[in-house]
């Protein structure tokens, strides 16, 4: 397969902008995915608990509406790594994505329903349309050989892409539409991103490098038996969006299973070096996993303190939006500081920037209990920016863990299981999605002492993430060994 992918390469047409003309479809595209994404995602929390929880005390509404957010990107995540083998073995990557795009802005169009049930199978539905979504990750490497320099600058490009949609979305569904004619108009907006993502990707899908490549289950029938199984799977995933101790523990027997499959495959194929690759991928992929627990409570326990607890003359939704701003400015310069680095041999290794990325996110909690503790006003606020340097922080350790980290996959892992690897690699997105739940209720929980509830919790963030991240960086020259050269 990798063979026929270099050949397509070789044949695609010249260059645009010093990068292979697909990418920037692709980009077109991740555009509009993240717009729908972040979108919806900025302001989920607080309607969850505005229309479906408000009967229940506040601190208990917000417990819910955090774990209902917590279960969706569990589930969101965890699918993928179902939607890579169906991508790899049953539609190929291309057809895959083209179908996730659109039954996706179906989805989020539904969300619009009234009801709580409603609400509840439509969120559902999104979550199984978007584990079919995994290739475009994936795609983005296709238009690389194997050996061409640019692929790092592709996955920066990418990243910006995914940042560029995440910036305008919390703006344009949550602080505009949603804040001015309603949350339930925010969905439909979103769909509209979505569903001009996925005119553009239909446009040209049939140039992408693969479209035409055979999968083993695939045939005239994979369409609609996949379809068939989705719809299949909606109401049990509603309810494990409506159940989150279930899903809790669904969510580490999926994990037991991906790691136990990997390692099957290593001891089939018999290759020691692949095997040591695979290890430290699964390394890595325990310290993403923290990192995104910590970093993702900007979706819950950070967005309700924005709400509750910052004096700021905007909408709180604006800070939805921190994390994105700072990745536009921020991201090109790091990618030009990495090889600059490479230059004078100062380049960290891949698991020491992970370290790095996860020391960063615990410091950022350090801010947070700083200003819980010292900064509070008469009204009970603090400042807004101290909550602006917290997401700086948080970012820059983004950009010192993830980019690297969807390279990283694509280099670590066998060819054959690329987009499974991929899934695999998003899936740790959703266990972290189920632990930035657990600690976002901690923080709901403390938060009925009031602000100090949060400082709390902040603070044994704050020395968990320093301890974690100084034990990466101690660890990294071996986990770079069992890397075996893919720096």
């Amino acid at each position: 397969m990798q063979a026929a992918i270099d050949n397509a390469n070789r044949q695609s047409p010249r260059d645009l902008w010093g990068h292979p003309r697909m990418l920037w479809m692709l980009l077109a595209v991740t555009v509009g995915l993240n717009f729908a994404f972040y979108g919806f995602r900025a302001f989920l929390a607080p309607y969850a608990a505005q229309a479906f929880f408000a009967q229940l005390p506040t601190a208990q509404a917000l417990q819910q509406a955090n774990l209902l957010v917590a279960g969706f990107g569990t589930l969101t995540y965890a699918t993928a790594i179902i939607g890579g083998w169906v991508a790899d073995n049953v539609l190929g990557e291309v057809r895959a994505l083209r179908i996730s795009l659109w039954l996706c802005a179906l989805g989020l169009a539904a969300m619009a329903w009234p009801s709580r049930e409603g609400f509840t199978l439509a969120l559902a539905f999104f979550v199984l349309a978007a584990g079919l979504g995994i290739p475009l990750t994936v795609l983005i490497g296709r238009n690389y050989a194997e050996d061409d320099t640019r692929r790092d600058a592709g996955y920066t490009l990418f990243y910006l892409a995914i940042n560029f949609g995440g910036f305008v979305a919390p703006i344009v569904c949550a602080t505009w539409i949603g804040h001015a004619f309603g949350y339930r108009w925010g969905f439909i907006s979103a769909a509209v991103g979505m569903a001009l993502g996925a005119a553009v990707f239909d446009w040209t899908h049939r140039q992408m490098p693969g479209a035409g490549d055979s999968v083993p289950h695939g045939g005239p029938r994979a369409t609609p038996i996949v379809l068939l199984a989705m719809l299949a799977l909606v109401y049990p995933t509603a309810l494990l969006l409506a159940h989150p101790d279930v899903l809790h523990v669904a969510v580490y027997a999926l994990m037991a299973l991906m790691i136990g499959y990997f390692i099957a495959s290593s001891f089939r194929r018999g290759d020691r070096v692949q095997a040591r690759r695979y290890l430290a991928m699964l390394l890595l992929f325990v310290a993403m996993v923290l990192f995104w627990a910590l970093s993702l409570q900007g979706a819950t326990s950070l967005n309700f303190f924005a709400r509750d607890y910052v004096r700021a003359p905007f909408d709180f939704s604006v800070f939805q939006s921190a994390n994105p701003l700072y990745i536009l400015f921020l991201a090109p310069l790091l990618a030009l500081l990495w090889p600059w680095l490479d230059r004078r041999g100062m380049n960290p290794s891949t698991p020491r920037k992970f370290g790095l990325g996860l020391l960063l996110v615990a410091l950022s909690y350090g801010v947070m209990v700083y200003a819980a503790a010292h900064m509070v006003g008469a009204d009970g606020r603090v400042p807004w920016w101290p909550l602006a340097l917290c997401y700086l922080l948080q970012t820059l350790g983004e950009l010192a863990l993830s980019p690297i980290g969807y390279a990283m996959v694509t280099r670590l892992a066998a060819p054959e299981e690329a987009s499974l690897a991929m899934g695999g690699w998003f899936f740790g997105v959703g266990v972290s999605y189920d632990l930035t739940g657990r600690i976002a209720a901690m923080t709901t929980m403390s938060a009925t002492s009031g602000i100090a509830g949060y400082g709390h919790v902040y603070a044994l963030l704050l020395w968990a993430g320093v301890g974690i991240g100084l034990l990466y960086l101690l660890g990294a020259p071996w986990i770079t060994k069992l890397m075996h050269g893919a720096r």
